[in-house]
């Protein structure tokens, strides 16, 4: 009998321990759901701007290379040893000057005696006529006499070629590369001596689609960016559009001209290039740092004014967007969007839909929210 009691009593108070185990872990579950609720939501500092308008020029972009307008490589015309090398790489030239003088003594040498036969040639010429008007010598003769002395001119003009050759001149004015030839190297006719280009302006060439060729035309202007001097924007000008589309690939050359006064610009750069059209669009734009960009879409946050407990605060509401251009840190998008709404430019990341915002002290847009009055 006592061990019945004292198992029901046991029994009993394992029962109660366990009740207010359970019941504790109730409450507690209770409080904290009452203190989460009443928690104040963090307030997020952001800087805003504006949405508005504006009007662009619709462009087209592509990527291309530059060329020189004029660029050769220098050759000698002629075989020789290197006599003379009269630049330095790097420098630049005028059109005619001399490079390059090749020996050529044994040319002159050649070249002295051919006029000396020449001058033989044209005496007895002249003689075979004077004799011939007297009828005493005969037509056959006089045509011997004569085609030996176009001979003999012949001869001298071809020697005074080849002497020609053996000097080196620039073509067009312009800089030169890095020679390439050593004083006592001998020269095949054809053998590059230097780089020489035009860099006062510069060839870019770009691919275009057939599909964009409404609108294009010589005249143009164009914008092209460089790796090299990023942020820095050449100007130029659509020279010549191809006057065939590629069969293979749909494509057609466009060719611009850009001055480069500065040589800030080299053959062979790659570029990014903007072609301007002559027709405008008014897009809606916002600060290229409000939209947020993920694999579900891009997005920006809208700051809007709302009423909770009788005060007037501020809200973050996420907006799909649709980025259709980006130029110059704005981004032209489509959604909707309005102008006048504020959009947050930085602070966004730690922003979810429907958060509580403050502005930030500086933002254009930074000030207490109006108080609203509620109605009992």
């Amino acid at each position: 009998m006592k061990r019945r009691t004292k198992m029901i009593v046991m029994l009993t108070a394992s029962l109660l321990v366990l009740g207010g185990t359970l019941g504790f872990a109730q409450f507690r579950g209770v409080m904290i759901k009452q203190y989460f609720a009443t928690l104040p939501k963090p307030v997020m500092p952001v800087s805003v701007e504006m949405v508005h308008e504006d009007t662009w020029t619709r462009e087209l972009k592509a990527v291309g290379g530059l060329k020189a307008v004029n660029g050769v490589e220098v050759t000698a015309g002629a075989a020789g040893l290197v006599k003379d090398i009269l630049f330095q790489s790097g420098t630049s030239v005028t059109r005619g000057q001399v490079l390059v003088r090749l020996d050529a003594d044994v040319e002159r040498a050649d070249l002295a005696s051919a006029q000396a036969e020449k001058a033989l040639a044209s005496t007895q010429a002249q003689r075979s006529r004077t004799l011939a008007a007297a009828s005493h010598v005969s037509q056959s003769a006089l045509d011997k006499a004569e085609a030996e002395l176009q001979v003999k001119e012949a001869k001298v003009a071809q020697l005074a070629a080849l002497i020609a050759k053996k000097t080196v001149t620039a073509p067009f004015a312009g800089v030169l590369g890095v020679r390439k030839i050593d004083v006592g190297q001998y020269l095949q006719p054809g053998q590059s001596v230097v780089t020489l280009q035009d860099l006062s302006a510069l060839r870019v060439e770009v691919q275009v689609s057939q599909k964009d060729l409404a609108g294009l035309a010589p005249g143009l202007t164009v914008e092209v960016e460089v790796d090299a001097w990023p942020g820095r924007v050449f100007p130029g000008t659509v020279s010549a559009i191809d006057s065939a589309v590629d069969a293979n690939s749909g494509m057609v050359l466009l060719e611009a001209l850009v001055p480069n006064p500065d040589v800030s610009l080299k053959p062979g750069m790659f570029a990014n290039v903007r072609i301007g059209r002559p027709e405008t669009i008014q897009v809606l734009v916002v600060p290229v740092t409000a939209v947020t960009y993920s694999l579900a879409g891009d997005s920006v946050f809208v700051v809007t004014e709302m009423v909770e407990d009788g005060k007037t605060v501020l809200i973050a509401k996420r907006l799909p967007v649709t980025v259709a251009e980006r130029r110059d840190g704005w981004a032209a998008v489509l959604g909707d969007l309005k102008p006048g709404d504020k959009v947050v430019t930085a602070g966004q990341l730690k922003l979810e839909n429907g958060s509580h915002v403050s502005l930030v002290e500086g933002s254009p847009f930074a000030q207490a929210p109006r108080q609203t009055a509620v109605k009992p």
